[in-house]
């Protein structure tokens, strides 16, 4: 029986009852034999027989596997998910073979695939999907101090320590940066020293990589460790060039402050959604004719930053400034509309500032300028200082920065621009702006029919706490806290079937929040974090907020699926 206890996206912590025992996973299997014991701190272990392998937890046997961990190299050149299970051994306690209901899957050839990235990545994408999220995979021979958190971060749950073994017996030193060889320190005198220091070292990354789950910032240690071998850059690129798809849906919606330090945050899934999301889904109030380019800020949320403080002022001192469209310019998210700052991860990310960028952020940028600049704008007025640049053949601009984007000459040159600018086109109300802003955090976050939310409706309050309203009755409320807008009833009921996610829960009455086990049906385009309703017998009952991924909350048995807010009262 599984329980997810903390995810971060295809990772998770899990904890695992298995015949009245509980273990918490990922783990390693720890090798104990009469030629070399377990460390002290194995909270599971692994130990030979005759025929098969002992999975040993509290003393007591846990399950079996045949003790076969280089099966036939044909399951390399196999493609359907048809053949994936021919490939996969399970031995239950008493050592039948288990099928698909099974609750652990060994990926037997893990030490061969890991010669080639591609096929590892694909091989681990296609059982994960096979067997279902709430399946645990083992993967025999391949873990490594400087692969544990990426093999983690691709879903894979279980690890032996035969590698740390193997390669201290030949005098080899694993560290999370990489594999050394012993002979050049004088720390480890013998073979069973360097043994140790193996163990140790897996399962002191073991440790960090749990944590990191819990704080929901694996990612990174990910990116740090991929670098430590050719074979694990390969792999976290092709994870991410390549599946995407597979990745995102697991992927929240919302999460804690993290860096963006290396190439590859360019294309971390939650990422790479925000920017998919500004071109599928945002699009400028009809009202806003004149774009404004502006560089990001080092302190987030932007409009909390020093530099954008001032750029506010100079925006409020020009009449009908409602006609500006601002847009942040920044990696790694290409460009943050101003009315999306709030979101995740655009009020999160950090990054290092040198004023050079790369090809790949340049494309970013470039791509998402070019989206911009394709709606109806009068005039575009760049105020991006040194990097005003990068619009160089993507759209005429008006360059207002000399330096620094908070000179006074370029502020005065900034003023004068908008002055001009803003004098030539239509008035617009500031309760109107406000309005046609909240429309567009709907339709971003729930999608392009989603702006119904506005309709008929007035905005109150001081950004960036606002609620939207119909009359006396508020239908949701932005605040920084999520970021994002979160509803009432009311609100949820003027969005369905217009874009937000729903769950079908069983016939019976609500107390607290939803757990999966009573969840009937979901939105496979659910994310963690996203804003949901409940559906009872097709009515409405509840609006909360999602815990699991709507894939996850179809496999599930146990665990919270929805954090309820609000909920129907029943006479």
């Amino acid at each position: 029986m599984l329980e997810v206890a903390d995810r971060a996206g295809l990772a998770r912590i899990v904890n695992w009852t298995i015949n009245g025992s509980k273990a918490l996973l990922p783990n390693i299997l720890f090798h104990s034999s009469e030629i070399f014991s377990s460390p002290p701190y194995a909270e599971m272990l692994i130990s030979p027989t005759e025929s098969h392998l002992n999975v040993i937890m509290d003393e007591e046997v846990l399950f079996e596997i045949e003790d076969d961990i280089n099966p036939p190299l044909s399951y390399q050149r196999r493609r359907s998910i048809e053949d994936i299970d021919r490939s996969i051994i399970i031995r239950d306690k008493i050592g039948k073979s288990s099928s698909q209901s099974g609750e652990l899957f060994v990926l037997n050839n893990a030490f061969e695939l890991r010669r080639d990235a591609r096929k590892f990545v694909e091989s681990v994408k296609l059982l994960r999907e096979y067997i279902g999220y709430n399946k645990l995979i083992y993967a025999p021979g391949i873990m490594e101090p400087s692969n544990i958190s990426l093999l983690i971060y691709m879903g894979i749950d279980l690890f032996d320590s035969s590698q740390l073994i193997y390669q201290g017996s030949r005098g080899r030193i694993l560290l999370p940066e990489g594999v050394f060889n012993a002979s050049d320190s004088e720390k480890y005198p013998t073979s069973q020293d360097i043994i140790r220091h193996n163990l140790d070292a897996a399962w002191k990354e073991l440790k960090l990589a749990r944590y990191m789950i819990r704080i929901g910032r694996l990612r990174e240690l990910v990116e740090s460790r991929a670098h430590s071998t050719p074979w694990g850059v390969a792999a976290l690129r092709l994870l991410d060039h390549d599946y995407y798809d597979y990745q995102e849906k697991y992927t929240p919606v919302v999460g804690p402050s993290f860096y963006a330090n290396t190439k590859m945050a360019l294309l971390r899934p939650d990422v790479r959604r925000f920017r998919q999301r500004i071109l599928e889904r945002w699009a400028p109030a009809a009202h806003k004719k004149i774009l404004l380019l502006i560089p990001c800020s080092a302190k987030k949320p932007y409009y909390t930053s020093k530099s954008h403080r001032i750029l506010k002022e100079v925006l409020l001192s020009v009449p009908n400034s409602c006609s500006v469209q601002e847009l942040i310019i920044t990696s790694p998210l290409g460009a943050v509309p101003r009315e999306l700052e709030l979101f995740y991860p655009a009020a999160q990310y950090d990054i290092p500032v040198t004023g050079h960028w790369d090809c790949e952020e340049r494309s970013i940028v470039k791509e998402l300028i070019t989206h911009a600049a394709s709606f109806d704008f009068n005039k575009v007025i760049n105020h991006l200082g040194d990097d005003g640049k990068l619009t160089s053949g993507v759209v005429n601009s008006i360059y207002t920065a000399d330096g620094g984007s908070t000179s006074n000459d370029s502020l005065e040159s900034l003023r004068e621009a908008l002055l001009s600018a803003c004098g030539e086109v239509d008035k617009v109300p500031r309760a109107h702006d406000r309005i046609e802003m909240l429309r567009s955090v709907a339709r971003y976050q729930f999608g392009s029919e989603a702006g119904i939310l506005l309709d008929d409706a007035t905005v109150v309050g001081k950004y960036p706490y606002v609620k939207i309203m119909e009359g006396k009755t508020q239908r949701a409320m932005l605040t920084p806290d999520r970021g994002m807008l979160s509803l009432t009833l009311d609100g949820a009921e003027k969005l369905l079937n217009h874009g937000i996610g729903w769950v079908e829960m069983g016939d019976f009455d609500l107390v607290g929040s939803l757990f999966s086990v009573g969840v009937q049906a979901a939105d496979p385009t659910i994310r963690p974090g996203d804003e949901v309703v409940l559906l009872r017998n097709n009515e409405i009952e509840g609006v909360g907020v999602a815990i699991m991924s709507g894939a996850e909350m179809a496999d599930s048995q146990r665990g919270e699926a929805v954090k309820v807010r609000h909920k129907r009262r029943r006479k």
